[in-house]
């Protein structure tokens, strides 16, 4: 019983390769027959004679010039004491687009704008910096202080 498979599927292959053969041999002499003489790569006198019974070309029209449009803010990265925030800057509004602690602190009273300043407070046990961020020549820039109001507890 296995010798019979195995040959029906050695006959089966020998068929399928027969007829991939056949079937290649009669595409190439169809297309022969179809496509002709015209499926002859040109000479470069048939190009130059081509190309003369083409109208003269006319310049493309240039385009007009625009303006191209003002680029979106550039978000830029600020290391702080206590941590670091991400910013940007859009005329003279400034906003917080994230903010991460330093390892040790926390994150306290975020003003993250749009508005003239944006700030976060960066602090932990013994510590506290407000992180002041306003726009100059159109990129955040942060000024940090010491939050001299609290001492650290609470």
């Amino acid at each position: 019983m296995k010798r019979r498979g195995v040959l029906m599927a050695a006959g089966w292959l020998l068929a399928a390769a027969a007829t991939a053969g056949v079937g290649t041999v009669a595409l190439d002499v169809v297309g022969a027959g179809i496509l002709g003489p015209q499926n002859q790569p040109l000479s470069a006198d048939d190009v130059a004679r081509a190309l003369e019974t083409l109208p003269a070309s006319t310049s493309a029209p240039v385009p007009p010039a625009t303006t191209p449009p003002p680029s979106a803010p550039e978000p830029r990265g600020l290391s702080v004491p206590g941590g670091s925030l991400v910013a940007k800057c859009t005329g003279n509004q400034v906003e917080l687009l994230s903010w991460s602690p330093a390892p040790g602190f926390r994150t306290d009273d975020v003003a993250r704008g749009p508005a003239a300043t944006a700030s976060v407070k960066f602090k932990n046990d013994g510590t506290e910096n407000v992180s002041v961020v306003t726009c100059r020549d159109g990129a955040p820039h942060a000024d940090t202080v010491a939050d001299e109001g609290h001492h650290g507890r609470g």
